[in-house]
């Protein structure tokens, strides 16, 4: 946005400049091309133009979009502006500013997404943490076991997802600590943690609960 910025002059008073200005004109010394924007395979120029201001020569520069007129020009010509308390505007070009608009839109989606990812990654993690701290240990018997690979190279967001059944409930739990199901298979029990109402279970997370010395009471 900076680069944008530095390579696209902008007259603020433009309108000003356009109503109470005086007619004068200038030698067109410069015409560059903005070569990072591209509208329809051509590119926003900024012209570069001098002109006599109280008796010296005063340089200024304007951002136009006209293909069919700037094609035309070339360094020496002599264009018509206005100016005003030392700022100017050729007359016969309007002014091309970089519209910023859309990256506010692109900035919103990507923070509306992010915030509902967020809450459903809160939810998630909420009911783990209300699990750990109250949940009751109880065991369960395994269903299936379906392995997630995750990316193609480095493995990560590999997981497990473990389907049980306690009472008459059957859950699934994903995890990334496949140390839990080495020795286990179909129809072996595995410890998990089960919610005071008994509607919502985890796997019970044993690293975690090593790692803190978690009491099993």
């Amino acid at each position: 946005m900076n680069s944008l910025g530095n390579s696209l002059p902008y007259v603020e008073n433009l309108e000003k400049i356009r109503s109470n200005g005086t007619k004068t004109n200038a030698i067109l010394t410069n015409i560059k091309a903005i070569n990072n924007i591209t509208i329809n395979g051509n590119n926003p120029q900024v012209l570069t133009y001098e002109f006599d201001f109280d008796g010296q020569k005063r340089e200024s520069k304007f951002s136009v979009f006209a293909p069919e007129k700037t094609d035309v020009l070339k360094i020496g010509d002599i264009i018509p502006i206005k100016h005003l308390k030392g700022d100017s505007i050729p007359t016969e070009f309007e002014q091309y500013s970089f519209k910023m608009d859309f990256m506010y839109y692109v900035a919103g989606f990507v923070l509306l997404i992010g915030l509902i990812k967020c809450y459903l990654l809160y939810s998630r993690i909420k009911k783990e943490i209300t699990l750990y701290r109250t949940g009751r240990i109880k065991v369960g018997k395994i269903v299936s076991i379906s392995h997630n690979k995750g990316f193609a190279f480095s493995k990560f967001g590999s997981s497990m997802d473990v389907h049980y059944e306690y009472g008459n409930i059957v859950a699934k739990s994903r995890a990334n600590n496949f140390a839990l199901t080495n020795d286990k298979s179909i129809g072996d029990t595995i410890k998990i943690l089960v919610s005071q109402d008994g509607n919502i279970s985890c796997l019970y997370p044993e690293l975690i609960a090593k790692a803190n010395g978690w009491k099993e009471n």
